[in-house]
């Protein structure tokens, strides 16, 4: 699905960074830079998703939407694969799309959103978009996933009761990557949690 692009708020941050490199101080010129990558950072995962449906990637003989970005943009399959992703909560987030699109929210921030989507769902996340919104404009991607993730225990507290069933049974210990940090999680048999104790202890 394709939705219509508003380029005046991107355009708006491209000027204001014109204009504070040309006059501004050094932390205003910083702001301003972030502010115009950050607006085009959703603009390019808009046009990716367009240029998937369209497959006019084809065009330059790429046989994938990957193939082409590797070739022509020269990014990483992950870095499309998070800008793809992007893409479905700028179009089902009105506010995220809007703050985004005028480079008050960053692409990582639109990652955690994109997370919601997927795991907490669509009507929960748009009942809450705009005090999610809220913490995005205020905080870093990593407190905005907390807020996300207490939402999803919230909305689906089956989740937490099968997880902790499933680690009685066995060990399961998980670190994930997040947009500012690692998300860790899991369950150890005392023995085991024991020694992971003592080398954390040793290593701080």
């Amino acid at each position: 699905m394709i939705w219509s692009m508003n380029p005046a708020p991107t355009l708006d941050a491209m000027r204001a960074a014109v204009r504070a490199l040309d006059c501004g101080d050094v932390r205003e010129k910083l702001h301003a830079v972030q502010a115009a990558q950050d607006a085009l950072d959703g603009v390019k995962a808009e046009l990716l998703v367009e240029l998937d449906a369209t497959k006019d990637y084809e065009l330059d003989g790429a046989s994938t939407l990957n193939a082409w970005l590797r070739t022509q943009l020269r990014l990483s399959t992950r870095q499309a694969s998070m800008l793809i992703k992007n893409a479905t909560a700028l179009r089902d987030l009105p506010l995220v799309a809007e703050a985004t699109m005028a480079g008050r929210m960053g692409a990582a921030h639109v990652q955690v959103f994109a997370y919601g989507l997927k795991h907490v769902g669509l009507e929960p996340m748009r009942e809450f978009e705009e005090a999610f919104v809220q913490v995005a404009l205020d905080h870093e991607p990593a407190a905005l996933f907390e807020a996300v993730k207490h939402l999803k225990d919230v909305v689906h507290p089956e989740d937490l009761d099968a997880k902790w069933l499933e680690g009685m049974d066995k060990e399961d210990f998980q670190v994930d990557a997040l947009p500012d940090g690692w998300h860790v999680t899991g369950f150890l048999n005392t023995i085991t949690g024991a020694k992971l104790k003592k080398v954390i202890d040793a290593l701080s």
